[in-house]
């Protein structure tokens, strides 16, 4: 093979890999969406988050169309059975709240330094028209991961002002 063969390979499963991230992430955010009502930023920022991520499934699925292929199914089967997991996970824990934050403070960190890896690889094989979707994503995922680390600490307050009431 070689080795823009190989590249374009890296790429392609790049994207298939973040189609996947991104599927969790729909199912991760399902899943704790209804107990973070009683906190209606977070709760509204959520469901834009899970909004974003079905957007950037849809343009990775653009993507990997525009190369003749498609996400992973087994993938898909396999993340979406994670998301079902983790959310399970803290769903018993008092601090549930807290410890879904920083999950997902950890899990942006994970997305965007995917998507800089896929622009990287999106400009190694000449796939330069793909960059300003990937880039778009990328910017997103900068934005809630700013979102979320700057409302921490009113995240924790609220959080505490709930268990002392």
């Amino acid at each position: 093979m070689s080795d823009s063969n190989l590249t374009m390979t890296f790429y392609l499963t790049g994207l298939r890999n973040q189609h996947a991230v991104e599927t969790q992430a729909i199912g991760t955010v399902k899943n704790q969406l209804s107990r973070m009502e009683p906190y209606p930023e977070l709760h509204t920022q959520m469901q834009g988050e899970m909004q974003r991520s079905t957007e950037q499934a849809a343009r990775l699925d653009t993507l990997l169309a525009k190369h003749g292929t498609s996400a992973s199914v087994a993938k898909e089967a396999m993340t979406g059975t994670v998301a079902t997991v983790a959310g399970f996970a803290h769903s018993l824990s008092s601090d549930e709240v807290l410890k879904n934050v920083l999950a997902a403070v950890g899990f942006k960190a994970y997305e965007i330094g995917s998507y800089k890896v896929l622009v990287t690889l999106a400009e190694s094989v000449g796939a330069a028209d793909d960059v300003a979707m990937l880039e778009l994503s990328m910017k997103e995922e900068q934005e809630m991961g700013d979102w979320l680390g700057s409302h921490l600490p009113s995240i924790v307050h609220a959080y505490l002002a709930r268990q002392t009431a």
